[in-house]
């Protein structure tokens, strides 16, 4: 099973823990803005946000889902800058929270932190590329197998897998840049084809090899 970096580890979070507070926020709430010169670090105890930018013309698009155990605000107060992005959650959350000053002398003091930092900043720097590459060369039939197969982690052992937090449709579209109508096209051929089935409030993927399959064949000719 792959290593993932976007889970704060165990022995991260007991730094983090020392030297932060908790912020409890209902959902809606916009805890970051593009901007805002604040800096500090926040990690998910409970609860998700969404990270995403608005356009000029009021169009957004969501770059990630920032769920439990993961954590954001980082490139603030590494770098010193204004905040490159809105933040806002998803749902009723609670959030551990480092100041940015107090963060960036635990990264000179705490291996174990600025090891794991390294390795997360690099799999975004992936994860970003990877997402610049589906935008500028697929079409949104294969854009949306590839956000699918993403919420869809790692398979079970008989190679299915179960999204059972199910972003809406709109939601959907703008982390995959288009509109809702055609989400809701395209998520409907999948069902038909087999490679998407609804049970109750989540989403089952029968294989996941197909639906990886079917995304190389199509990506190939969107």
């Amino acid at each position: 099973m792959p290593i993932s970096y976007l889970t704060v580890p165990d022995a991260v979070r007991d730094v983090l823990a020392r030297n932060g507070r908790q912020l409890r926020v209902r959902k809606g709430h916009v805890l970051l803005a593009v901007g805002l010169p604040a800096n500090d670090v926040y990690l998910v105890i409970e609860g998700s946000v969404s990270v995403s930018l608005v356009s000029a013309q009021g169009r957004e698009t969501v770059l990630r889902l920032i769920e439990q155990g993961e954590m954001f605000g980082e490139l603030a107060a590494i770098d010193g800058q204004p905040r490159s992005a809105d933040v806002v959650a998803v749902e009723n959350s609670t959030l551990l929270v480092t100041p940015g000053a107090t963060f960036v002398g635990l990264i000179e003091s705490e291996p174990v932190l600025s090891l794991w930092l390294a390795r997360y900043l690099a799999h975004q720097v992936r994860y970003l590329t990877n997402r610049i590459y589906e935008l500028s060369t697929m079409g949104v039939g294969p854009r949306l197998q590839a956000e699918l197969l993403r919420l869809a982690g790692n398979p079970a052992p008989d190679g299915s897998a179960c999204i059972t937090r199910i972003p809406t449709q709109a939601e959907l579209a703008a982390r995959i840049g288009t509109n809702r109508e055609t989400v809701t096209r395209e998520f409907a051929l999948l069902v038909r084809e087999g490679l998407l089935t609804r049970e109750g409030r989540r989403i089952v993927v029968p294989s996941v090899t197909r639906l990886a399959d079917r995304l190389h064949r199509y990506s190939q000719t969107a």
